[in-house]
């Protein structure tokens, strides 16, 4: 595959105006063409657009995805694939992202979900102790607040949802289509440099059904057998996060700027020879089919010629026996396996820390444990609603949560730093 040349504009304030623009670090934003991309879909009826800030008093609930806006400036396909545009294979060309900015869609569903497919919660706090373990805290944010129209269905309103979103984040991005960036960057693995270990990132991620799912190029992934993704097509938008199950959710903009494809590919020809992203599913029905997850991911990081592997996932309880059995069957193809893990342990961290464990895993990085609860005091605004949606508590005021009701809280985590302490 070709270069990806990327290109970064910094977004340090935003504001609403007359015209959509890009300057010195400021986004205006039309407000009027925002509504138009996204009520030209009769699966929404309404839509209210909110601007907020990192130290805002702010409280965010009900969130969906968050979009880091691209936009394909040359290439033979587009930003987002399968989405905006044919899915045709992207990661190379030039392609231009927002950085530090986001579009987060937020909003309740129409129809009443029960089990493994209802709502839970996501909360972004702009400020105080939760903010660090919030995703979208450390970034200027457009909430774009729906209200349903006429779908039929949960499933038919999220698609309609997430149109609309990665339309609004592909059209804010486009206006830097004649810019110059401010910071470009060439990505591409290329030669390798010769006695360096070839590292290949497994990147598990859910895949669940409805409101627990991703997209890989427009089509969620349940089904599909473990595959390999070029690092550019993380980059440009191939991977869309469509899984709202609490705070082990990872956003589209961590699948499109995840700290270990960045990592890696800092490391890439310095450190180690960076093989390639084995994108898999987590969360099988069967036992079999988790096995036979696994023993793919070994298979094809044998194929790629690793002489290691960074595995990371999303999600939680069944889903880590997937992950687990993946890291088995990569000891076992003589692939050493480094993973990164949140931890449970209970409130005080006492409890047992995984769900599940094989020997082989040697090289464990925790980011820290989910069950630990944080004690956020009253905020002056809330935005998505006025009660937490499977609580009933007021959203407002004092609030006692565990962190895994922070939205993409464990991906968080993993990006800030944050560990386990050893006893």
């Amino acid at each position: 595959m070709a270069q990806l040349e990327l290109g970064s504009f910094l977004v340090r304030s935003a504001r609403f105006g007359d015209r959509t623009e890009y300057r010195g670090g400021v986004l205006t934003i039309e407000e009027k063409a925002i509504r138009n991309l996204i009520l030209q879909d009769g699966r929404i009826k309404d839509v209210q657009l909110h601007l907020v800030f990192p130290g805002d008093s702010v409280r965010v609930i009900r969130v969906l995805d968050a979009i880091e806006p691209l936009f394909k400036v040359s290439g033979p396909s587009g930003a987002f694939p399968g989405f905006n545009g044919p899915p045709r294979t992207c990661g190379s060309g030039r392609t231009h992202r927002l950085e530090g900015f986001t579009v987060v869609e937020v909003g309740n569903f129409p129809f009443p979900a029960s089990g493994v497919h209802a709502f839970e919660e996501g909360i972004i706090e702009m400020s105080g102790p939760g903010a660090v373990y919030s995703g979208c805290s450390d970034r200027v944010n457009l909430l774009l607040e729906f209200v349903p129209g006429e779908a039929s269905s949960n499933m038919e309103y999220d698609d309609a949802l997430r149109r609309a979103s990665l339309r609004v984040a592909t059209y804010l991005a486009g206006v830097t289509r004649e810019l110059t960036p401010p910071k470009m960057e060439v990505f591409g693995l290329g030669e390798e440099t010769v006695g360096l270990p070839r590292i290949v990132w497994v990147h598990q991620v859910r895949a669940q059904g409805p409101m627990l799912q991703t997209h890989v190029y427009g089509h969620e992934f349940s089904g599909c057998l473990p595959t390999i993704l070029h690092p550019n097509e993380m980059l440009d938008g191939a991977v869309i996060g469509s899984n709202y199950k609490i705070g082990t959710r990872t956003p589209t903009f961590r699948h499109t700027w995840h700290p270990s494809l960045v990592a890696l590919y800092q490391k890439h020809g310095k450190e180690l020879n960076f093989g390639g992203v084995i994108i898999s599913r987590g969360h099988h029905e069967t036992e079999f089919l988790k096995e036979r997850s696994a023993q793919f991911v070994a298979k094809l990081a044998n194929m790629l010629g690793a002489d290691g592997a960074q595995c990371t996932y999303e999600a939680t309880g069944n889903t880590h026996i997937d992950f687990m059995l993946t890291v088995q069957a990569l000891e076992a193809a003589g692939i050493p396996t480094g993973i990164v893990v949140h931890e449970y342990g209970g409130p005080e961290g006492k409890d047992i820390p995984l769900v599940d464990f094989v020997p082989e895993a040697v090289a464990i990085a925790s980011s820290g444990g989910i069950d630990r609860r944080l004690q956020l005091p009253p905020v002056a605004q809330v935005i998505g609603g006025t009660h937490l949606a499977h609580r009933g508590e007021p959203a407002q005021g004092e609030l006692d949560l565990p962190l895994q009701e922070f939205y993409a809280a464990t991906i968080e985590t993993n990006v800030r730093g944050v560990t386990a302490q050893e006893y």
